[in-house]
């Protein structure tokens, strides 16, 4: 800045001032500077650290100096001359900026020591495709490798950095089923967002993504399954993102288990558990415990609509561990929204009401407009539909080839409202997936004999749509000879929906999807 500066003499008379002088002491007036550039938008290319240059000018002549602020202003530095610079050489697949999306946001000011000027810019990174190396993200090549890397479990497969390990008693064609159906939900298709897929794929490594396979069910295993018994049990537990086990059905498993439909569901289920455990890690959008992320939105907006009640379902952990049950119900919300948004769940698991009640994409997209939006802007660009005709084409040498099965059947008091209700597996009126081409009996007191419908409630059952005599029984390959004895065939020609009920007692039972 130039300073005029007026000296006089001493001696002689008062003497005048010049009169061009403007005053005794006086500053010029300064203007500020500019900043010229014809975009406020740059894009650049992964891997090189200058991003661009401020074009500014002072009118003045006086030296200018750089500042940077903004959200993404650490990730940068600028020189004297102007030019703005990466700290580190950006990575296309791996973003910093604060909404990890390739688009840093930065506001520059400008200077000359007494007046400033400021404005916004954004710089897009891009993808440099010559560096992109194909053997970081690598589906699964078929090949179950036997080795105690991740012992306990001495058979695994890795399917885009997603490790899968099977226990010593878990066949290999079961981890094989469970690896290839990874290798389809973590492609690539179409409709694919390759920043958000790499982020989760990257994070996979990062947070040592685990899923574990064991056969029938924790309680099956004796010796008991801990670090005593299974040498690297804690090591993995400790040291791997796991959240929980998909177990391989078998003739110890619950009866009810005992279907094609259901072990698909369980796989495709705890899959999903830990593939977005790490989507809790990687997008902001689906924070589980962040009160106002996208997931936790929409599954609020479910759970007051009614469609998602996750209540009664976990003991008291809402109170012994509020964290862990926030994370858990966001979780479990997480799976429903996907499997509903691929019109996979009422193939897989018609019976989950009421802890959820939406059975199609389209349903969901009417009555859930968040979780519609989060799948259709979050989920579909990073996973994949692996499709029911892929899943129905698997085979699972472990499910009992038996076509008998049998179920009990006990009547307590409703736990939700009155009268007394069938009891299933511990569950009241439960709703079953029954196979084709197997036979069940359901053994219950003849007091409350079991009956099959086409309508809700049976018998019992009016109003309109019923007809002038109400619901009626269906009997077609069912024996009912025996007291306390059930029986039924179920064949191609069974509807794909029926209800059980007692046919003296209304509203005791549930409902029944027939599975192919």
């Amino acid at each position: 800045m130039a300073v005029l500066i007026l000296a006089s003499c001493g001696g002689g008379g008062g003497g005048g001032s010049d009169s061009a002088g403007g005053g005794y002491g006086t500053t010029p007036s300064n203007s500020a500077p500019t900043i010229n550039n014809s975009t406020s938008s740059y894009s650049v290319a992964e891997n090189q650290t200058t991003a661009f240059t401020v074009s500014a000018a002072d009118s003045d002549g006086n030296t200018l100096s750089y500042s940077l602020t903004g959200n993404d202003s650490s990730s940068f530095t600028v020189s004297s001359s102007g030019v703005v610079s990466f700290n580190t050489a950006p990575d296309f697949e791996g973003p910093s900026d604060a909404n990890s999306d390739n688009i840093y946001s930065i506001s520059v000011s400008v200077s000359d020591g007494t007046a400033s000027a400021s404005s916004s810019f954004t710089i897009t990174v891009t993808n440099d495709t010559s560096d992109d190396n194909v053997d970081t993200f690598v589906a699964w090549d078929g090949v179950l490798l036997k080795n105690d890397t991740y012992k306990p479990y001495d058979k695994y497969a890795t399917s885009y950095n997603l490790i899968i390990g099977g226990l010593p008693d878990v066949t290999d064609g079961f981890v094989t089923n469970v690896a290839n159906i990874a290798n389809r939900m973590l492609a690539q298709n179409d409709a694919t967002n390759s920043v958000n897929r790499n982020l989760l794929l990257n994070n996979f490594s990062q947070y040592n993504a685990f899923q574990r396979v064991g056969s029938t069910n924790m309680s099956s295993y004796d010796p008991a399954l801990n670090n005593e018994n299974y040498d690297g049990w804690d090591n993995i537990n400790d040291n791997y993102s796991v959240v929980d086990f998909i177990w391989e059905v078998t003739s110890n498993s619950p009866a009810d288990e005992q279907t094609k439909a259901g072990q698909i569901n369980a796989i495709l289920e705890h899959l999903l558990h830990t593939i977005t455990l790490i989507f809790d890690k990687s997008y902001t959008s689906w924070g589980y415990e962040n009160t106002s992320s996208d997931l936790v939105l929409a599954m609020n907006q479910a759970i007051e609509g009614n469609f998602y009640d996750p209540t009664g379902n976990y003991g008291n952990l809402s109170e012994s561990d509020p964290i862990l049950y926030k994370r858990i119900i966001a979780q479990e919300f997480a799976y429903w929204m996907i499997l509903t948004g691929w019109d996979l769940k009422a193939l897989y698991a018609p019976d989950a009401s009421p802890e959820w009640t939406i059975l199609s994409a389209s349903e969901m997209e009417t009555n859930l407009p968040l979780a519609h939006t989060l799948f259709t802007d979050t989920v579909n660009g990073v996973l994949v539909n692996p499709t029911q005709a892929y899943l129905d084409s698997l085979t699972f040498g472990s499910l009992p080839t038996s076509s008998a099965v049998a179920i009990s059947v006990s009547v307590a008091a409703n736990n939700a409202g009155s009268g007394n209700v069938y009891v299933i597996d511990d569950t009241q009126k439960k709703s079953l997936t029954l196979e084709v081409g197997k036979t069940y009996t359901f053994t219950h007191p003849s007091a409350h004999p079991l009956r099959f419908s086409t309508t809700s409630d049976g018998t019992h059952a009016s109003g309109s749509g019923y007809g002038t005599s109400g619901g009626s029984e269906y009997t077609t390959g069912v024996t009912t000879s025996t007291s306390g004895s059930t029986v039924i065939e179920v064949t191609s020609d069974t509807p794909t929906t029926l209800y059980y009920y007692c046919s003296i007692h209304s509203g005791m039972g549930g409902s029944i999807t027939v599975s192919s």
